[in-house]
């Protein structure tokens, strides 16, 4: 059997990164960090690949991830 001491300090450890990943996430949980991004849609180029535009006006082109689709020529 492993002496009650260690038992103790190795539940004082975890209790205490637990703690301290709590006090993290309350910090990092501010309403000023955006959790979510409004686009549009603007162009569809063929079945796996889209043009999104952002509610500042900024666009990228998105291609989707898992889509099997044939490629335009």
């Amino acid at each position: 059997m492993k002496p009650s001491w260690r038992t103790g300090i190795i539940l004082t450890a975890i209790a205490g990164a637990i703690i301290t990943a709590i006090l993290i996430f309350q910090k990092t949980n501010q309403q000023s960090i955006a959790l979510t991004e409004e686009w549009t849609a603007t162009q569809v180029i063929d079945g796996d690949s889209i043009t999104v535009r952002q509610t500042d006006g900024s666009q990228m082109s998105v291609e989707l991830c898992g889509i099997d689709a044939p490629e335009l020529e």
